[in-house]
Order: C-alpha cells, then structure tokens, then sequence
C-alpha cells in the first residue's frame, strides 16, 4: 500500500512540535480556529445525535478520530465534549507533545503515531470502525489525495460523519493562506502549504464521492482583521461565513 505521507512537510511540522500549544507561535491560526470548528463539527453531526443544545457533553460515548491530530488542539476539545478520541499523526515529535499534554489536562486521547494507512493495516477492528473521522487542515498536506480519500472512507462505519476542513485552490485561499500568512505577515513558516495541493469544495466532493463519502454540508471559515491585531503580525479569531473562497469545512455521510 502506498503512503500518504509527505515526509519532507511531516519533517517540517516535527521541527515546530514544541510550539504546538503556543498560542501565538506559528500553530496560532489553529487556535483562533477551536471555536470555528467545534461549531461546524456540531453543525455535522446533528444528523445522527440528538438533543445538541445544550449538552456540553454532546460526543458523549462518540468514536471518534482526529486524523493529523498534532500536538492535540482539537482531540483535547473533542474529548472535553465526551468522545472517545484517537488521535493519529505521522510525526512522533507531535504525538510526545500530545500525550504531555494530554496527561497535563488529565485527559485519555488514545495519541498513535501512524499514517490512515499504518492505522486501518495494524488492525482489522479499525476498518468501518469510527462514528467520525475528521480531516482538519490535513488534506491540503497529504502525499497522496484519492489513496488518503480511501483511507478515510475505510475508516468510518456506515452512516458515519465525515468532515474536512482545508484551503480553497482559488485566489484568495492562494493569497491569503500562502503569501499573506507565510510571506508578508510571517504568521506561518516559510514553505508551511504548497499551492497546487490545495483543492476547491466543488472537486473536492467529486473526489469524495468516488469513496462513498457523500459531502453535502459547507461553510467557510474566516479569520477577523484588526488593525491592532495585523500590526502584531496576527489575525483574529475565526467565525463560520457563507463564503468559501479562504478556508472551508465541507461534511456529510459515508455510505
């Protein structure tokens, strides 16, 4: 089987690992992002949970799989909401993060250091195992886009939640994710996202559905600007916009 990993990019994130939980250094955007994206991921998974409002235990008893999980920005939050998490990463600089923080936080997040594919051949339990699979800011990174697609579908049951969030391939994605972020504000490292691996919703779902992943919910993703905020080289947090044309969620169901 083919690897999705990009080695040189899983060199690079590796590099950054004591900066996960930094705030304000270059892992920041996905800070800002924590709320955005809780609030799309509820958004997703009201089709097959029930009484959302107001339990904040709402992913209780809820597999759950956070793929590039990283230093654990958002399996932490995933599993403050109840989940049961396991979290995969192809750096193991991130993993150690993770769990460190993990125990810190006093939270079980079942950290591996493995790709989609290393997970779904360790076991066979793992096939059509989870009730959501989730891809954040991971796609627009990955070696291989149609085998991490199949990984993915394999990896959730039937009637499962799939959800990305990732860069649009238009240009403001390009410009504001690649040149604003990494160039003029130097909020991101240098050489952090390449271009041509950005993809728009619409192809996006058309590579999905090959995978019996059917994408049908969308909403974009916006930082806000301040004055104050740029003139420190940073954005502020994220709010969830009708616009796609930066960052984007897209979810829906696996067959």
């Amino acid at each position: 089987m083919t690897n999705t990993v990009d080695k040189r990019e899983i060199e690079q994130f590796s590099l950054l690992s004591n900066q996960w939980w930094n705030k304000s250094g270059p892992f920041s955007a996905l800070h800002k992002m924590s709320n955005a994206r809780i609030e799309f991921i509820k958004i997703s998974v009201s089709r097959i949970l029930n009484d959302l409002n107001n339990k904040q235990d709402f992913l209780n008893g809820i597999k759950c799989l956070d793929v590039g999980c990283g230093g654990g920005i958002l399996s932490e939050r995933l599993a403050r909401l109840g989940a049961k998490v396991t979290g995969i990463d192809a750096s193991e600089n991130a993993i150690k993060i993770a769990n460190e923080h993990a125990t810190k936080s006093r939270l079980e997040i079942n950290y591996k250091t493995m790709s989609t594919g290393d997970l779904l051949k360790s076991n066979k339990k793992f096939f059509n195992n989870f009730d959501i699979v989730i891809a954040s800011e991971v796609i627009e990174h990955v070696d291989n886009r149609n085998l991490f697609l199949s990984d993915i579908s394999n990896l959730c049951r039937s009637g499962g939640i799939i959800i990305f969030t990732t860069i649009n391939k238009s240009f403001m994605g390009i410009f504001l994710a690649k040149f604003l972020a990494e160039s003029i504000l130097k909020i991101l490292p240098r050489d952090t996202h390449d271009p041509d691996k950005f993809i728009s919703p619409k192809q996006l779902s058309l590579e999905a559905s090959k995978h019996n992943i059917i994408l049908d919910t969308f909403t974009g993703f916006m930082p806000s600007f301040k004055i104050k905020e740029i003139s420190k080289k940073q954005f502020g947090d994220f709010v969830l916009t009708p616009n796609l044309g930066v960052n984007y969620g897209a979810s829906g169901i696996k067959l």
